[in-house]
């Protein structure tokens, strides 16, 4: 997300439906810690837990996950649900998804953002691994065709650039804001990263003289 306000600059894009944009450096780095992703995630997949049930969920002390769930309650990442006392009161994950500066312009939130971001795309990386090599085989067939990845390289504008981000937020955004299960859903988990490339070289015919955008072409204003 661009945080660039001079004049000529493009417009942020917008984040995804119902996302969070996190810009205090102190939440960023309070976040981008291991165990409390992963408290995130499994939050994510119960729906809530109590800090003695995902110690035993991601192999941590109760008194562990306590500190760390109290710590993401403070920047706001997680909330207490209804039921229970002390270490017996369940937590629930803040609903929506958490947006991150990706201009990397020297501040202090850039270089936050940049470090939470590393921490989750290491993460991702490894979650990939995982599932290739011990979720996907154990799976139905029917699911495992339904693995895999895909990439494209395509050309595209800034703006179309945009608009497809969009597209593709507002498109995971229709199942991830889903407020039931249904009986024979399973969680699926689904990672994008756009990378824009260098400026592409002018085609043959973007280069001929006289062609909109050659050197010598004329302003017809």
């Amino acid at each position: 997300m661009s945080f660039d306000s001079s004049p000529d600059a493009p417009p942020p894009p917008d984040p995804a439906p119902g996302a969070r944009e996190v810009t205090d450096p102190k939440a960023m780095r309070a976040l981008a810690h291991p165990l409390r992703l992963e408290l995130l995630e499994q939050l994510t997949l119960a729906g809530t837990l109590t800090a003695a049930q995902a110690g035993e969920l991601v192999g941590e002390t109760p008194a562990n996950c306590s500190f760390h769930l109290r710590t993401l309650a403070k920047y706001g990442f997680v909330e207490e649900a209804a039921g229970g006392r002390g270490r017996e009161r369940p937590w629930q994950r803040v609903a929506g998804g958490i947006g991150t500066p990706e201009v990397l312009d020297g501040t202090e939130a850039s270089v936050s953002g940049r470090a939470l971001t590393d921490v989750i795309v290491n993460r991702h990386l490894e979650t990939i691994r995982k599932h290739r090599a011990v979720t996907q085989p154990g799976l139905p067939a029917e699911w495992q065709q339904l693995s895999g990845h895909s990439s494209a390289i395509l050309h595209l504008t800034l703006e179309e650039t945009g608009e497809l981000r969009t597209d593709l937020l507002a498109l995971l955004a229709r199942y991830a804001d889903r407020t039931t299960r249904p009986a024979a859903s399973r969680p699926v988990q689904m990672f994008t990263y756009t990378m824009p490339g260098p400026a592409a070289a002018p085609t043959d015919e973007e280069s001929r003289p006289g062609s909109p955008g050659s050197p010598d072409s004329a302003d017809p204003s």
